[in-house]
């Protein structure tokens, strides 16, 4: 272990029996087998019948859609006035949502079955799982580091610490431990720019922590929890890119299933992020840069690699700061990368925080889009994608008002708009059966009649969606809406 990883801890930390020099003893101990797991069925699906799947659940999606439309739609005449034409031609707003679409099918069908995680041999790295928090979520945060205690002594491919970077002093309703360490944030803190809520975190970790540079962060929000695959494929990105040289930054799959039984229909509205990992956010880690965003936990990233960047963008930054910090990297010359394996969130409790969240993201992606400190080609495809996502709650309500006041729709229109539909329907389905698998439903009726309900539900989960969209639009807010989880 390096001078560098003993000399940059406290005392504390370098006693004999500590963190880093105990890992050391234990390295030789640990073989592959020793940190085996049972191969997942989603990863044996996404082998060979997973672009089978995608592409047959296209078809049959694409056809049921026109057969619904002409049970739906009996009013196949002709626009006839100029009004009519008026209202005829709105069906245009159905086409914002094309490229997303085709870019999420792109993305689905490279997606590429992961390499064997059983295999991964052990790193001398240290790797910091570094959460930030306002510490009014006692619960939450104090089972996530749990959670990463547990995992780690399931998988103790590296040594690590659980660094809680909190706002208010900690009590004895946090847990302790020798890799469990609180960073309190000072009350009178500011950033040169006037960074606010989790930026402003980020940033007073980045000047204050004592991590040393060549250490490995794992980001998580305050519910995103590791697992054995997860940490399996952490590990083994960072043996590559210590390799290479590259120190690219990593992002992976995250589910959702962890609260299936209380809050079902939540869950399956969030189904479509995990399908949204697989599809668009792969395909942009596959090629290297992040051109829709960077979620804001599962960030794999070198100490020194994130330093260079830092987190003081001031308020307009401080909504979405993940995606700033992104682009401001891409423009420097940084790469994104794939990480294999996944990591658990929760969906929300509530839709008004559903809402809200996506509302949140909404203004974020806007201000991104706006004023991030980068040329013009960095933001375009963020601006591009968030005026799309603009027509979701548009198109939402044209589609109400045309089952009862619609006319003929130009078949090309309706083509590309029942192909839409049809890709973001697969990305449910595809979110939906990798969570199925790790939630462990494993009974085909079970399965069928969940993938049942998450088809039938499109209409209410894409309102839900579109909802978000509407109200940042009517009710903007200049706050960080939390939500409760």
């Amino acid at each position: 272990m390096s001078a560098l990883h003993r000399e940059s801890f406290p005392a504390h930390f370098r006693e004999p029996d500590s963190i880093l020099s105990g890992y050391s003893r234990r390295l030789d101990r640990i073989t592959p087998s020793a940190v085996r797991e049972p191969r997942r069925d989603w990863r044996v699906a996404f082998l060979s019948g997973y672009r089978l799947r995608v592409v047959v659940t296209m078809i049959v999606m694409i056809v049921a859609l026109y057969l619904l439309q002409d049970l739906l739609w009996p009013n196949t005449a002709r626009p006839g006035t100029v009004w009519e034409h008026i209202w005829a031609a709105g069906a245009v707003v159905w086409l914002g949502a094309v490229i997303p679409g085709i870019l999420g099918l792109c993305g689905l069908l490279s997606f590429r079955q992961p390499e064997d995680l059983d295999e991964v041999p052990p790193i001398d790295k240290l790797v910091v799982f570094r959460i930030v928090t306002r510490g009014t979520n006692v619960e939450a945060v104090s089972d996530t580091i749990r959670r990463c205690v547990t995992e780690m002594e399931r998988s103790p491919l590296f040594p690590y610490l659980v660094e809680v970077v909190i706002e208010h002093a900690v009590g004895a309703e946090f847990p302790q431990g020798e890799n469990i360490r609180y960073l309190v944030i000072d009350p009178e803190y500011t950033t040169p720019k006037g960074s606010l809520y989790k930026a402003r975190a980020l940033q007073y970790a980045l000047e204050h922590s004592d991590v040393p540079d060549d250490a490995w962060l794992v980001h998580l929000d305050e519910e995103t929890q590791p697992t054995s695959s997860g940490i399996k494929g952490i590990a083994k990105m960072i043996r590559e890119e210590e390799a290479s040289g590259r120190l690219r930054v990593g992002q992976g799959a995250i589910l959702y299933h962890r609260d299936w039984e209380r809050h079902p229909v939540l869950t399956l509205a969030d189904n479509v992020r995990t399908g949204d990992d697989f599809a668009r956010f792969h395909f942009q880690h596959r090629i290297g840069r992040t051109l829709f965003g960077l979620h804001g936990s599962y960030i794999v990233v070198r100490n020194d690699v994130e330093k260079r960047v830092g987190f003081d963008f001031g308020p307009d930054g401080s909504i979405t700061e993940d995606a700033f910090w992104a682009l401001v990297l891409m423009e420097q010359g940084g790469r994104a990368r794939w990480v294999e394996g996944y990591l658990e969130e929760q969906s929300t409790r509530s839709f008004s925080d559903f809402v809200k969240q996506r509302r949140r993201w909404y203004q974020g992606l806007m201000k991104v889009s706006l004023h991030a400190p980068v040329k013009l080609r960095w933001r375009l495809s963020i601006a591009t994608n968030t005026i799309l996502w603009t027509f979701a709650p548009f198109a939402m309500l044209y589609t109400i008002f045309h089952a009862f006041f619609g006319f003929e729709v130009e078949p090309w229109i309706r083509f590309l708009a029942n192909f839409s539909f049809a890709s973001f329907t697969t990305l449910y389905v595809v979110g939906l059966r990798a969570n199925l698998d790790e939630h462990g439903i494993t009974n085909p009726v079970t399965r069928m009649g969940w993938t049942a309900i998450q088809i039938v539900g499109m209409p209410v989960f894409s309102a839900m969606e579109a909802a978000g969209v509407l109200l940042a639009i009517v009710k903007p807010v200049a706050g960080f809406h939390v939500v409760q989880k």
